[in-house]
């Protein structure tokens, strides 16, 4: 029993015994086991109030740059450099040891334990992983950061977006579907949905339309939510191609047919470039009714 370990030994020299009787009364104690299981960390955090998530992805997102591409991209979506910025759209970081950087200069100034998209490494350094694409920050009505999609260089499973989430990892957090609400009011009766961030933001800054924006919900309820106590009568679904075949089946099955029995006037609109929002109407496709 010489090669025991060394908790055993410690225990041997303090209480003046060999180290067999001193396994046994560890074992006796049930404080020592000789099938040890590595220590599990399960994400359980409770997502921080959204001042303090906003606080610390602004910071986080002051680290970063947005890439050429990225920028070009934006550009030829119809945003200007104004609003590129001040958006606060940064590219991911693909090198690691950036990443690493980064999670462990803001664990220096924050709790991270609570904030979706970070989480620690074996090591319990904190960390958040690489997703090509670029953030997209998805603020509340009161202009707070709730959380960061990622809108995607490529598509991947039908979608060109995510959340940066940190679910199933240690002292990870999971995101939220949040949804972005802009000038919607009590005497609002139109509003325009969208399932992509960047198209909603697009809607607000071209034509100042109420607009609801949101990506991943499964029915209307987070909608309806939105305009409750609200004067809308005119809810207009705006897709950008070429992502409309993508998305049309979902958003007839999942949203639009829950709003059709409760009296809305629907439409489905999309655009190829933002110079569609300067027509007075978007082409409309009459698909709603065959579902009807």
């Amino acid at each position: 029993m010489e090669q025991v370990g060394y908790s055993v030994g410690l225990y041997a020299k303090v209480r003046n015994i060999d180290t067999k009787k001193a396994y046994q009364e560890l074992l006796a104690r049930k404080c020592f086991s000789i099938n040890r299981m590595p220590v599990e960390i399960s994400p359980i955090n409770i997502l921080l109030d959204v001042e303090i998530r906003d606080k610390i992805y602004r910071d986080f997102l002051s680290m970063l740059r947005l890439e050429k591409q990225h920028k070009n991209r934006l550009r030829n979506m119809g945003f200007l450099d104004s609003s590129i910025e001040e958006n606060l759209y940064r590219s991911v970081p693909k090198n690691r040891i950036k990443r690493r950087l980064i999670g462990n200069s803001l664990s220096k100034k924050y709790n991270l334990a609570g904030l979706p998209g970070f989480y620690q490494e074996e090591d319990f350094c904190w960390y958040f992983s690489r997703i090509d694409g670029f953030f997209v920050p998805v603020y509340d009505s009161n202009g707070y950061i709730q959380g960061l999609s990622i809108h995607l260089d490529k598509p991947f499973n039908n979608t060109s977006d995510m959340w940066f989430s940190s679910s199933n990892k240690i002292n990870g957090t999971s995101a939220k579907n949040w949804i972005m609400r802009y000038n919607i009011t009590k005497s609002s009766t139109k509003v325009f949905l969208t399932d992509n961030f960047l198209l909603g933001n697009l809607i607000k800054e071209i034509i100042n339309a109420p607009t609801i924006a949101f990506q991943n919900i499964s029915n209307s309820y987070s909608v309806l939510k939105e305009i409750d106590g609200t004067n809308i009568e005119d809810i207009t679904f705006v897709l950008k191609i070429p992502e409309t075949n993508q998305n049309l089946d979902y958003i007839i099955n999942r949203i639009f047919r829950d709003l059709l029995p409760l009296g809305y006037n629907l439409d489905i609109k999309y655009i190829r470039d933002y110079k569609d929002f300067f027509e007075k109407d978007f082409d409309v496709i009459d698909i709603l009714k065959k579902t009807a």
